[in-house]
Formats: structure tokens, C-alpha cells, sequence
């Protein structure tokens, strides 16, 4: 049995405290070895909210190590409970553009009733970038979301897209007159990003 199977085996610890320890330490091995991903994902339903944070750290830092185990990520996102999608929507901002398969999870997620699952899925599109341009038109209609954060994080990822967004001009001009400064400023700044170069 090698280290990293110890660590497993720590998940299953009764005591939280050798459960954080075991996670944090796979967290930190996650990018090079897959069976460390998988233990995270089982680990985002522990019933210790650390072990469940650490657990989305690691997953976070394996980056596109964490693309192989896509399937569960966007069923989990899908389905899981608010903290566990929350930290799926992480997870798929880390991955980046390898998590374009999760577009169409994350495009549902931002009609969500919870603005903080709204977020999370707009960042989310945001780290996915270009690849994320079918989710233009429900990234158009969030920029006129009543929460503040929801606007913002719209625009921004919008503007992460680039010029494959660039129907949302319309809406993004409108959010550049936003009540509150930040969303004006980060409207402007997507603006200038979907305009087509040239």
C-alpha cells in the first residue's frame, strides 16, 4: 500500500481532525495522481464542512488533472446539495477550459433561484473562457439580476469569453450605467473585451 492509498484510508478516520489531515495532504498530490481526484469527489460529501472544504481545495488545485473525473463533477453540481454544487462550480473555474462539457450544467445553474448558485456558475463560465460561448445568451440576461455579485460576475465572465459574446454589447452598455461602480467598471471593461479586434 503506498502513501497516497494511506491517505485514502485516513478519509475513513472516525475522528474530523485525521480525516482534514488526510485530505489537505491529498489535496497537495491531486494534479499527479487520479485515484487522489477520485478520493477528493468522495470527500465533498463528508460530514465534516473542513474535510468538505479541503476536499474542493484539492480538487481546485489539481486543475486540469481534475478533467478526467468530469462526469461526476457536473452530476454532482447538478444534484448535489448547495455546498457540494458550490464547490463543483469551483472546481470547474480551476479546470478551465478542459470543463467546456460542464457548459450546459452551469448554463441551468444560472437560472437557479439561489443567487450564490447564479455566481458560482457565471465564474465557473468564466474559467471555462471562450469554450463557454453557448452560455452567452443566460450570461446576457444575468446582467440585469437583481444581486449585485450575480451582475458582476456576469459581466466579467462575458467578457472572459471575448468576442464570441459579442451579441451581449447591447446588455453589457446598458450594465455600464449599473447603480453600483464595480459593475460599471467591470461592464466596460467586457465591453471592450467582446468587441471583435480590428
Amino acid at each position: 500500500m503506498d502513501s497516497v492509498d494511506l491517505l485514502i484510508c485516513g478519509l475513513q478516520a472516525r475522528r474530523p481532525e485525521e480525516r482534514r489531515r488526510a485530505v489537505v495532504k491529498l489535496g497537495a498530490v491531486a494534479a499527479d495522481e487520479p485515484k487522489a481526484v477520485h478520493a477528493l469527489l468522495n470527500a465533498l460529501a463528508d460530514s465534516d464542512g473542513e474535510v468538505r472544504h479541503h476536499a474542493g481545495e484539492g480538487l481546485r488545485s489539481a486543475g486540469p488533472a481534475a478533467g478526467k473525473v468530469m462526469p461526476i463533477l457536473i452530476k454532482a453540481f447538478g444534484t448535489g446539495e448547495r455546498h457540494v454544487r458550490i464547490v463543483a462550480a469551483h472546481a470547474f473555474k480551476k479546470i478551465g477550459p478542459a470543463a467546456a462539457k460542464a457548459v450546459p450544467a452551469l448554463v441551468e445553474g444560472l437560472a437557479d433561484p439561489d443567487a450564490e448558485i447564479r455566481r458560482v456558475a457565471a465564474a465557473a463560465l468564466a474559467g471555462v473562457g471562450p469554450a463557454a460561448h453557448k452560455a452567452v445568451p443566460a450570461l446576457t440576461r444575468l446582467v440585469s439580476d437583481a444581486d449585485i455579485d450575480v451582475r458582476w460576475t456576469a459581466c466579467h465572465a462575458l467578457g472572459a469569453i471575448g468576442p464570441k459574446a459579442a451579441k451581449a454589447v447591447s446588455a453589457l452598455t446598458k450594465a455600464a450605467d449599473d447603480d453600483h461602480p464595480d459593475v460599471r467598471e467591470v461592464a466596460r471593461l467586457a465591453i471592450r473585451q467582446v468587441q471583435p479586434k480590428g
